[in-house]
């Protein structure tokens, strides 16, 4: 049995959801970048360059399949804190090892932030 029709935080919620969703997104994307940046920076020449393509591939995957809204797999809230937790640590570890720390500090406290604002608003 059904509650209704599926909620949609973006449509239904407040202006600050609104700009939280907008804001994750965004992180979402900075992350991709961050491990392209890195495996550039990391392993320089061809190898970074197939690495940066072989990393924003499975971290895409990744998302797609476990932690997008329409994702593929459900899996229950505190192991999908815990996932976003371990790939947003280790690109900001990579950033951090290719000399890029504070990019990497700040993509892991920005999404340490949205984080806490998503699930402060979202909640009904």
């Amino acid at each position: 049995m059904s509650d209704g029709p599926a909620r949609d935080p973006f449509l239904d919620g407040g202006p600050g959801l609104r700009i939280a969703l907008g804001l994750r997104f965004l992180i979402e994307l900075a992350l991709l970048a961050g491990a392209a940046t890195a495996a550039v920076r990391l392993a320089p020449g061809w190898p970074g360059w197939i690495g940066a393509v072989a990393a924003v591939i499975v971290l895409a995957v990744v998302w797609g399949l476990l932690l997008s809204p329409k994702a593929r797999f459900d899996i229950r809230p505190a192991g999908r804190v815990l996932l976003e937790t371990v790939l947003f640590a280790a690109v900001a570890a990579a950033l951090w090892a290719s000399g890029l720390g504070v990019a990497g500090i700040a993509l892991f406290a920005v999404w340490a932030l949205d984080r806490i604002a998503l699930a402060a608003l979202n909640r009904r």
